[in-house]
């Protein structure tokens, strides 16, 4: 008996239904055939993977600032540079302050705070023509803020006070040596620290080094102008060695002379120096490790990283507690950042490596306990700006396009080779495979403009970048570590800087700053509202290259189909309108759909206790949006004909100011047909 056809079907094949429950982020750069049916390919942004798995519309931006901040000196329109979250603590209470880095390229650099999350600002520093396009680095320690831009000595920001860093000095020691004989042998230099009471003051600068044989050292120094110094102490260095150990305690203010003739054997066994009192270097990073403040990279030494005495943050021996960061593979690299306390240690990246910092700081004999190690990173990160902390269990995708899962804390980082990686202290591993073509655009000359949002309560990290020829960020890329997923997010890429800040009743705001002079200063709120500051946004998803499957579960790649239907069910906050669209397999992301159909979620109406319709003032009926909707596609042309290809894809989007949505399955219905010929032509 022959079988029968039911209509529309051709005679002899069977419909086949595919059933798609999760929709994973993107995959650019492997194969579609390589990669489970739950991933979507490249053409999905402005979503974001929910805590159920579901590919959902993100929110848009509100500009927070009613119209763009002018620069205080010359009301020039500028571009917000940086954004910073500034919490303090003391007195039992809390501040939160956001601070702003205002540039307008030509000669103003200022930073200003708001109390109200970018609503007002406040002016506090102008760095003049000098600082212009420099990227500022923050760090807090305690309740104080540290803001390094390169160009001139940091500034600390104590509450609103702005100034430079560094303390009052004590007074500079001059070493002469006697013409007695004496137990001083090799070469010398000294330190005077003042005291008022039990209380140290910051300690002088060095006197020059005086080399000496088998004599004694008369040092003198001028009174401290402050009346309530009762005191000095005296500190020297061995004389083959850079430590300052105490020698003696001169009694009186106006005590200015000294005889030295101790022997190093003597003064190896006392106190330390550890209030040096040099201020810190004109350094463009600064980080918090080990209770000590870290300043990396200035003009004169790329490589190199000054490290503050313990709890002063504002006084450094710069002429010898630093590190380099270089060897003879990296000669020609430079500092571009750190991460403190990461696993015990601070991670300082380079251009070309990662380094790590092990140890406790305390000085053993003449040599400080510092252990620096080059890691095994084969490249280092463009920006510490580009850094976040990803906890255990995340997930991403290898080179072969299988799911990985971390087993520790790891740091996560966009490198100058275009591509972003994962490090656990030790070794890196390539994690944006899905995002290489994306990333292949980033504009090195530009890539110090980089910087990323870590998102904690999403489990997300966006990475905003110039591309092309673009000289401030134009691009942004999340991967979803919860899910392993990646997704292109253009409403945000014009920011040049963001934070995510808290407040009294919110534990996560959002914020980020615009990069266009031309736009002006403006300050947004992220995750907010259903527009782009008033305007319209597109959120699409976007499926991979569909084959159906084999009776054995495997792609039918050799099979010409006829793809029938796709059943949808969506879930949306009210009544929005969305477009589906299928192509022909194997087509690009921007390609003209084959088909296409307009879908509204479906509502009820609101009634009253009695079970009438309740309307509005002229007398329409008022409605909400079903929480789930079921809506079916005819996969066919304008004149009928129904998609015939070996493979397909799927587009689905809103371009207008819409409340959020989400795609929570997807059946895709069609029919395999059998037999070479049926590939070479159209049976519509």
């Amino acid at each position: 008996m022959s079988p029968t056809a039911a209509p529309g079907d051709v005679l002899g094949t069977a419909l086949r239904v595919q059933l798609f429950d999760a929709f994973l982020g993107l995959q650019q750069g492997i194969h579609s055939i390589a990669l489970p049916d739950i991933f979507s390919s490249g053409g999905s942004y402005n979503l974001y993977i929910d805590k159920y798995g579901r590919a959902k519309r993100i929110n848009g931006y509100v500009q927070q600032n009613v119209s763009p901040v002018l620069t205080d000196g010359g009301n020039s329109a500028c571009k917000i540079r940086n954004l910073f979250h500034y919490k303090q603590t003391a007195g039992g209470s809390i501040t939160r302050r956001t601070i702003g880095v205002f540039d307008d390229g030509v000669d103003e650099w200022e930073i200003k705070y708001s109390n109200d999350l970018g609503v007002t600002w406040t002016h506090l520093y102008d760095a003049g023509a000098g600082s212009i396009n420099q990227i500022a680095d923050f760090a807090q320690f305690g309740d104080d803020l540290y803001i390094c831009n390169g160009k001139v000595v940091p500034r600390r920001l104590r509450d609103t006070t702005l100034t430079a860093a560094g303390q009052t000095q004590s007074p500079t020691p001059t070493a002469v040596a006697s013409a007695s004989a004496g137990l001083l042998l090799g070469a010398y230099r000294y330190k005077v620290l003042s005291l008022s009471g039990a209380v140290r003051q910051a300690g002088s600068a060095a006197s020059a080094a005086i080399a000496v044989q088998d004599k004694q050292m008369t040092i003198s120094w001028t009174a401290d102008p402050n009346l309530t110094v009762t005191g000095y102490e005296l500190y020297r260095t061995s004389g083959t060695g850079d430590v300052y150990y105490f020698v003696d305690y001169i009694d009186g203010r106006t005590a200015v002379t000294y005889t030295d003739n101790n022997a190093d054997l003597t003064i190896l066994e006392n106190r330390i120096l550890e209030e040096h009192g040099d201020p810190p270097p004109v350094a463009y990073f600064c980080e918090p490790h080990k209770q000590r403040m870290w300043y990396f990279k200035s003009d004169a030494y790329p490589t190199r990283g000054w490290f503050s005495d313990p709890a002063l943050p504002e006084s450094v021996y710069t002429s010898s507690n630093y590190l380099d960061f270089s060897d003879s593979e990296t000669v020609g690299d430079e500092c571009t950042g750190s991460i403190g306390n990461f696993e015990g240690m601070i991670v300082v990246g380079t251009e070309r490596a990662l380094w790590t910092v092990s140890g406790t700081g305390q000085v053993i004999g003449n040599v400080i306990d510092w252990t620096r190690t080059r890691t095994n990173a084969q490249t280092g990160w463009v920006t510490s700006r580009t850094v976040a902390r990803i906890p255990a269990g995340s997930k991403y995708t290898d080179q072969n396009g299988k799911a990985q899962i971390t087993d520790v804390v790891t740091v996560v980082y966009l490198t100058p080779r275009k591509d972003i990686r994962l490090f656990d202290g030790q070794n890196d591993v390539i994690i944006s495979h899905p995002m290489k073509t994306t990333l292949a655009t980033l504009n090195y000359s530009a890539r110090r403009r980089s910087h990323c949002l870590s998102d904690i309560g999403r489990g997300e990290v966006t990475w905003l970048f110039a591309t092309g020829s673009a000289a401030e960020p134009s691009t942004a890329i999340t991967w979803n570590y919860r899910w392993g997923v990646w997704y292109e997010r253009p409403l945000w890429q014009s920011m040049a800087s963001a934070c995510d800040a808290d407040s009294v009743t919110e534990a996560s705001i959002m914020l980020g700053g615009e990069a266009d002079p031309a736009t002006g200063a403006l300050c947004y709120q992220l995750w907010t509202g259903n527009s782009a500051n008033g305007g319209n946004f597109r959120a699409q998803w976007m499926t991979k290259s569909l084959f159906g499957v084999t009776d054995q579960a495997q792609p039918a790649m050799s099979h010409q189909k006829r793809f029938r239907w796709c059943d949808f069910l969506f879930e949306s906050e009210i009544a929005v309108t969305l477009t589906v669209e299928w192509l022909n397999g194997n087509t690009p992301d921007n390609a003209s759909s084959f088909g296409s159909t307009i879908i509204i979620p479906a509502a009820v109406a609101i009634l009253s206790a009695d079970g009438d319709i309740i309307q509005s003032a002229n007398s329409d009926g008022l409605v909400v949006a079903q929480l789930s909707t079921t809506a079916r596609a005819r996969l066919v042309n304008g004149r009928g004909r129904y998609l015939h290809d070996t493979t397909m894809r799927m587009r689905i989007f809103d371009d207008a100011q819409a409340a959020s949505w989400s795609l929570e399955a997807m059946n895709l219905a069609y029919q395999q047909l059998n037999g070479l010929q049926r590939r070479m032509q159209d049976l519509g």
